[in-house]
């Protein structure tokens, strides 16, 4: 009898440790699981935050000098800015190439001639313009258009 008591003592003090081992296992993938996935939002998070300067003007509604800020806020950073007028179309800072998916040379185009009303490039301060972000396949913001809206 002694001998059955003590057997069982051993296999219920096996099983417990094993149920204890186990949930520490289970503890570690729920908990390596769940940071996984605040860093994602973090990171997530974040690239919005870089982009926020830009994607503001994304469907919105701007006056042509506001177009002229834009172009003038990001004249050092790696991104083309295409501002279809009712006369021509004009690509600043750098030029957009393959349908506005890709990022080209920098643009011959200067912001002063946008400011000549004699420029074919002219901005009208009055005018309109509606706002959209453009995106390479990375989905990577490469430019900013503005078109006229009246």
């Amino acid at each position: 009898m002694d001998n059955s008591l003590k057997g069982l003592i051993l296999a219920a003090g096996t099983i417990i440790t094993c149920i204890v081992i186990g949930l520490g296992f289970y503890i570690a993938r729920e908990a390596r699981d769940t940071a996984a996935g605040g860093a994602g939002q973090i990171s997530k998070l974040n690239a919005e935050f870089n982009e926020s300067d830009k994607v503001m003007y994304d469907a919105l509604e701007v006056s042509g000098s506001e177009v002229v800020n834009v172009v003038n806020k990001f004249k050092n950073a790696d991104i083309g800015i295409k501002v279809t007028t009712m006369k021509k179309v004009t690509y600043y800072i750098n030029n957009l190439e393959n349908n506005d998916t890709t990022l080209g040379d920098l643009s011959s185009a200067s912001i002063k001639d946008a400011q000549k009303s004699s420029s074919s490039s002219f901005i009208n301060p009055n005018a309109q313009f509606l706002g959209e972000i453009l995106r390479d396949v990375n989905e990577t913001i490469i430019g900013i258009s503005f078109k006229q809206l009246s």
